[in-house]
């Protein structure tokens, strides 16, 4: 594609081929006109180029039958809405899913591994034509009775998305996410109690909580599970350092799903509230792991992490360096520190009429900041 200078747009024209922000974000169809708005928002946000195949044209010849290729901004929402809404379905059937799967499992004693299979198999199809949306859904702050449901059911979704980074092939795409949502199952064989209290636990109560790991291996090798599965169940708090329990192993001694629930698991623990501690933001949990990702965790899996995320993760509000207020909405598989940014509050306060999508490096001048707090969070305006 070719370059056109935003200072050479004249309001009225029209371009024979789409008009593109960027590879990823079209914003004019053959069919709808230049304006005096889009030009200004361009100007605005630091944009000194679009892009096209096309030329630029007084007036089309013929209109053309719209395609995926030359979808208007509106059609791009409606069918972002409905990404998102296919995404919010299949996560919140995954909870109910994962909730059935642990009671019938405390209730019978029972596992259905083939239904488990298949709903894994759901997943990494979901993950894999609408990741974004899924991962923001991580985020979720739901209220449960217990927090492992969905701790379970949010380190799978992790999980799977490190996997896919890391291409793993998909018979083990597969195992890792049966051992990923089902990691944490020997906490179900110890006193709510424990796992739920909020205070502090006694040495007694500590030696239980690591005996879930071993509880956990036991469990899945009592149903036949393949020994990749169990071993993750047994080494997801193993640490890289040898700082881990419950054997102190380290470096790759630590099988590969292990390591990759890991990291998974440790920061959806870091961004979830649980009985005894607060939720961390998305950009400081990463952060958090960063000061430990050495020693702690595998490099590789870590830097999965960080790029299928970026360091202000999907769904961050933040502020930018002109004052306006966005959300992270894609990630940047090039560049983690440069994700893509919805603006929700432009510099002066006002919510704009239509979707303002930049990104944070190359053609935009404009930075992020820092996230938004909290208290800034609870005054924000939105559509």
């Amino acid at each position: 594609m070719k370059a056109i200078e935003v200072i050479k747009l004249k309001p009225g024209s029209y371009f024979s081929a789409p008009l593109y922000l960027d590879k990823d974000y079209i914003l004019l169809s053959t069919d709808t006109p230049v304006t005096m708005e889009l030009i200004r928002r361009l100007k605005r946000w630091n944009y000194k180029n679009v892009f096209t195949e096309g030329e630029q044209i007084e007036k089309p010849e013929y209109m053309v039958t719209e395609t995926e290729d030359t979808t208007s901004i509106l059609d791009e929402d409606i069918n972002e809405k409905q990404k998102e809404e296919k995404a919010r379905q299949f996560y919140f059937h995954l909870l109910e899913f994962t909730k059935e799967t642990f009671n019938l499992f405390r209730t019978e004693n029972q596992l259905n591994l083939n239904s488990i299979t298949q709903k894994v198999k759901e997943l990494i199809e979901i993950e894999k034509e609408n990741r974004d949306n899924l991962l923001r859904l991580t985020e979720i702050k739901l209220p449960t009775n217990n927090y492992i449901i969905p701790h379970s059911a949010n380190t799978a979704i992790l999980s799977i998305s490190l996997g896919s980074f890391l291409k793993l092939p998909p018979h083990r795409m597969i195992e890792l996410g049966i051992s990923a949502l089902l990691h944490d199952i020997g906490m179900f064989k110890l006193p709510e109690k424990i796992y739920m209290g909020t205070h502090k636990l006694t040495p007694q109560e500590k030696k239980a909580i690591i005996a879930h790991t071993i509880l956990g291996y036991r469990i899945l090798k009592g149903f036949s599970v393949p020994e990749n599965v169990a071993l993750a169940a047994l080494e997801h708090h193993e640490r890289i350092d040898g700082s881990g329990y419950p054997n102190g192993l380290r470096g790759e001694k630590i099988s590969l799903y292990a390591r990759i629930i890991a990291v998974a698991c440790s920061y959806e623990a870091a961004i979830t509230s649980r009985p005894f501690k607060n939720e961390l933001d998305g950009h400081q949990a990463i952060l958090d792991l960063l000061k430990g990702n050495r020693t702690k965790y595998d490099e590789n899996v870590f830097k999965a992490l960080i790029y299928r995320l970026s360091l202000y993760p999907l769904g961050t509000l933040v502020l930018l360096s002109n004052g306006a207020k966005g959300m992270v909405i894609k990630a940047n598989p090039q560049n983690p520190k440069a994700p893509y940014v919805k603006i929700i509050q432009d510099e002066e306060g006002n919510i704009p009429e239509k979707n303002v999508i930049i990104r944070i490096s190359g053609e935009s001048d404009i930075k992020i900041t820092r996230p938004l707090t909290k208290e800034e969070i609870a005054n924000l305006k939105f559509e």
